[in-house]
């Protein structure tokens, strides 16, 4: 068996991995990498012929961003993800195959185990034992969120695990890093009556309303369409969310064209209407604090650039240590540090 790394380690973006057994293949997502010049995954005419099924970790650009891609390729066989995953993509695919269709949570099935991964809404680690050989994948992995279940990985056994390391060598503690991002809105809100956080559509927006909530009890919280609906979802989602305090969620307002408080705009680089919004905030005097990785070229990026937005980040990946630590805590015979441009590794990876 050998694992073809066709992006996504030694780099942030274009995730995608391809795994071959004999003559047949498997891609473990398909992602861009954002505002790169060579955004798509390295994958070559033949491998794209040999693909039996794609498995998805989660709806994130980096991870599925390609797919149309490979749509366009020619592929035409399963693309295998949870339900939310797959309603969260932002093109229609054929061939869409629920995961928990394909193997029970946490229950080995066809080959396949899987479990949530934390990160959110439908996000998922794989492990796929192939002949004698298994490979785990994180995908993008946390064990703190609020919202999002983990099915934690403990005692697993594989032969090579890829796993998220998106922090790097950067060790601060993840307690360290929330309690920052959470008084860096307190802050500016000293400075502006108005501070606008980009977020994820699906994602770590609602681990931050719950902390800013927390810290701020009293200060209105605005939303746009896309948050609001969020947090609608949350409130009655019990299988892919936790149990979520509702005087919190209920407490988020539809954004309005004047507003003194918190707004959370569903779009960390601030594209499109999102964007513009933001620019009519800026006219009011806001300021924004960015959580995530800003894209190169993003309007996000620009506004960092010229000090109209602050950058805390809300940890939502693995560094080193948190990644060394899950290590001791599994059997993997190999590790596969991914999602950093700090760790490199060879193009392929053989299983003997």
């Amino acid at each position: 068996m050998e694992l073809y790394i066709a992006g996504g380690v030694g780099e942030h973006g274009r995730n995608c991995f391809f795994l071959q057994n004999g003559g047949d293949a498997i891609l473990v997502d398909c992602g861009l990498m954002a505002g790169s010049d060579d955004p798509l995954p390295r994958l070559t005419e033949s491998q794209i012929r040999k693909l039996k099924a794609v498995f998805l970790t989660h709806s994130h650009a980096d991870h599925t961003g390609a797919l149309p891609w490979l749509l366009r390729q020619g592929y035409t066989g399963p693309i295998i993800s949870t339900t939310p995953t797959l309603q969260q993509l932002p093109f229609i695919v054929q061939n869409a195959v629920a995961l928990e269709q394909v193997a029970p949570r946490n229950e080995k099935c066809n080959g396949i185990t899987w479990g949530l991964s934390g990160h959110c809404e439908g996000s998922v680690w794989l492990k796929l034992d192939w002949d004698d050989k298994a490979i785990l994948f994180s995908g993008d992995y946390t064990e703190q969120s609020a919202v999002y279940p983990c099915d934690v990985l403990r005692n697993q056994v594989a032969d090579l695990a890829v796993l998220d390391c998106a922090y790097g060598h950067d060790s601060t503690l993840w307690n360290d890093s929330v309690t920052a991002a959470a008084a860096a809105v307190e802050n500016l809100l000293e400075k502006t009556p108005i501070v606008f956080l980009p977020v994820p559509k699906y994602g770590c927006g609602l681990d931050l309303l719950l902390q800013i909530r927390r810290r701020l009890p009293y200060v209105p919280l605005y939303g746009d369409a896309h948050f609001c609906k969020q947090t609608e979802i949350a409130l009655v989602d019990g299988k892919w969310y936790k149990p979520l305090p509702q005087r919190i969620l209920r407490s988020v307002r539809p954004d309005a064209a004047e507003n003194e408080g918190v707004v959370f705009l569903s779009d960390p680089q601030l594209r499109g209407a999102v964007g513009e919004r933001a620019k009519e905030l800026l006219e009011q005097g806001a300021m924004g604090i960015m959580t995530g990785t800003p894209d190169a070229g993003s309007f996000s990026s620009a506004l960092l650039a010229e000090k109209k937005m602050e950058f805390w980040r809300y940890p939502v990946h693995l560094n080193e240590t948190q990644c060394r630590v899950l290590t001791e805590k599994n059997n993997f015979s190999q590790v596969l540090r991914y999602h950093s441009p700090n760790f490199a590794s060879p193009h392929r990876i053989t299983m003997k």
